[in-house]
């Protein structure tokens, strides 16, 4: 394996892959730790020499082996690296236990690292069950090997014993709740954990804003579905009206020639206005059409139900913005101005244009 082992030639233990991509940096439990080696997946966006999540994870006992791959790469390819770098590290921690853990495309690397070498427990933060749908993380960086990528939904039904598998879902984000609805139509063994948050993609970030997740890693022994329940972050909303928004975001994110059908359609579920996501994904698609006064006066709907949420202000800021973008690109100029003081007030530091988007 390319570029310095575990516990030779490279004293922190980093390398990489030329073949695969794949880039790793170890981190030893220090005097007294767990017995614990906690395998952390990237996400998007983590660029080279750099690894997710990894000052999260810098106060914990625990030793600690970082993995990062090409964004386009999705650890498609890397299994070969991932289960050498996995084994260096178990040899040089000496651990009796791992977890696999990451988001986005980390939760995709945690998951099916876990379900092939059946090793550790997982948490998983939006993984995608299946690359490259339109819309979705994996679909922005698709390439042919995702075309031959296996269904997860399936494959975690067959998955039998072994230690838990938590997969976290959030709501607002259409591919989450396909996800979500993929997994309700499956059989699951009790080793595979559903958890549906009030959430966007980015519920990590999310659960980090509210210490849930730093709960989680101190010690994991404490359940995160527990930890999420007092907060009143599970989402009770109806499989049935998750498949109509994912349905609805899928036919949007195609650029399907019938779109003034489908948005119709939406406009008239019940459902897209009650989950901001949905609502959300209506009005940006009114503005795609034209329906610039509609889509205004139906996001400022979007934008009450936001700040009506217990903890609104912790939601991952990204989600938040999208809202506030998409009403300043519906508005009239006028209302425009005002908008954008109101944004700049909510998110100092922040540059809102005032000047129209179209």
């Amino acid at each position: 394996m390319g570029g310095g082992t575990m516990d030779g030639d490279a004293p922190t233990g980093e390398g990489h892959d030329p073949a695969s991509g794949l880039a790793w940096r170890f981190r030893p439990a220090p005097a007294g730790g767990s017995d614990l080696l906690a395998v952390v997946f990237s996400q998007v966006r983590v660029p080279p020499g750099r690894f997710g999540l990894e000052r999260f994870f810098s106060n914990t006992r625990h030793a600690c082996l970082f993995l990062n791959c090409p964004d386009p790469t999705w650890y498609l390819g890397c299994e070969t690296a991932i289960d050498r770098a996995i084994d260096a590290a178990l040899a040089a921690s000496g651990a009796a236990r791992i977890v696999h853990y990451g988001a986005s495309k980390g939760a995709y690397g945690a998951l099916v690292t876990a379900l092939r070498r059946g090793d550790g427990q997982v948490f998983a933060f939006g993984p995608e069950l299946l690359l490259g749908r339109p819309g979705s993380q994996s679909g922005a960086v698709v390439r042919p090997a995702m075309a031959t990528a296996p269904d997860l939904a399936p494959r975690l039904a067959r998955c039998g014993e072994g230690p838990e598998l938590t997969l976290v879902f959030g709501i607002f984000d259409a591919t989450d709740a396909a996800g979500a609805v993929a997994l309700a139509g499956q059989d699951l063994p009790a080793r595979v954990k559903v958890l549906r948050l009030l959430s966007s993609h980015a519920s990590h970030d999310h659960l980090y804003t509210l210490n849930i997740a730093r709960k989680l890693i101190a010690g994991f022994s404490r359940d995160l579905g527990t930890l999420c329940a007092e907060r009143g972050l599970i989402a009770e909303d109806g499989t049935a009206e998750l498949a109509r928004f994912a349905a609805f975001a899928g036919r949007m994110a195609a650029e399907e020639h019938d779109s003034q059908d489908a948005v119709g359609e939406a406009l008239a579920d019940p459902y897209a206005r009650v989950n901001p996501g949905y609502g959300l994904a209506v009005g940006q698609a009114l503005i795609r059409l034209g329906e610039r006064e509609q889509a205004a006066h139906w996001l400022a709907g979007v934008q009450e139900r936001v700040d009506a949420m217990p903890g609104a202000g912790a939601l991952p800021k990204r989600w938040r913005k999208m809202v506030w973008q998409a009403r300043l690109a519906a508005a009239d100029a006028t209302t425009r101005t005002t908008l954008a003081a109101q944004a700049r007030e909510r998110f100092p530091g922040e540059d809102w244009p005032e000047a129209a988007p179209w």
